[in-house]
């Protein structure tokens, strides 16, 4: 019971810790960027030079146990400098893409462009009977699929508006618009008026132009 109220001790401290370094360096919540960051004064990290004593990340290892420049993490035996990068890392760095990325894209492109992908005219040359047979059945079933899917379309064609349509819904929803229905009484008009004048009408002068 005692080591729960140490350990706890302990984990209030730390968050006290961290709670006045969040009040060194955080912003308040109604804070509004009006201007670009100054980085003039910023001084950029390098793996030459290690992070000064002001450095947040560096007071944070301290908080974590560290006990400063010379001494290696975890209670000084762990590792003293950071892991270098080698120079083959640094081009990927370089060319903005992950590190190892360019690699990973070089096999890429190696594997896709070792071996050419055979054409099919090269595959059925030397394809066998079985396969040549099931390509031709395949081909078959396609081509009465495509015409029989053709025959069910031709049910949705308006031969008022002479409009075709895919689907029952959008020829239903055609046939109910004012369009159509414009046209069909237009039509119907143009019949009334053809036979009131006794003349042939159009459909008639085309059976004529067709039995000739």
């Amino acid at each position: 019971y005692g080591s729960h109220n140490s350990a706890s001790a302990r984990m209030a401290e730390r968050e006290r810790e961290l709670e006045s370094l969040d009040e060194d360096y955080s912003l308040p919540i109604d804070s509004r960027p009006d201007q670009y960051i100054d980085v003039s004064r910023c001084e950029m990290a390098t793996m030459d030079k290690p992070i000064p004593s002001s450095n947040l990340g560096f007071q944070m290892l301290l908080k974590m146990g560290w006990k400063g420049l010379g001494n290696g993490l975890g209670g000084g035996g762990g590792m003293y400098d950071p892991i270098p990068l080698t120079s083959k890392e640094m081009i990927d760095l370089d060319s903005r893409v992950g590190v190892g990325r360019v690699e990973e894209e070089n096999w890429q492109h190696q594997v896709a462009t070792e071996k050419r992908n055979t054409l099919e005219s090269e595959i059925q040359a030397n394809e066998s009977d079985e396969r040549r047979q099931k390509r031709e059945e395949f081909v078959i079933r396609e081509q009465l699929i495509k015409t029989e899917v053709q025959e069910i379309v031709k049910l949705f064609y308006c031969d008022v508006c002479d409009k075709q349509y895919t689907t029952d819904g959008q020829f239903q929803e055609h046939l109910n618009s004012y369009d159509h229905h414009h046209k069909k009484r237009f039509r119907d008009f143009q019949k009334e008026q053809k036979a009131m004048r006794g003349g042939p009408s159009q459909e008639e002068r085309a059976r004529k132009e067709a039995r000739r």
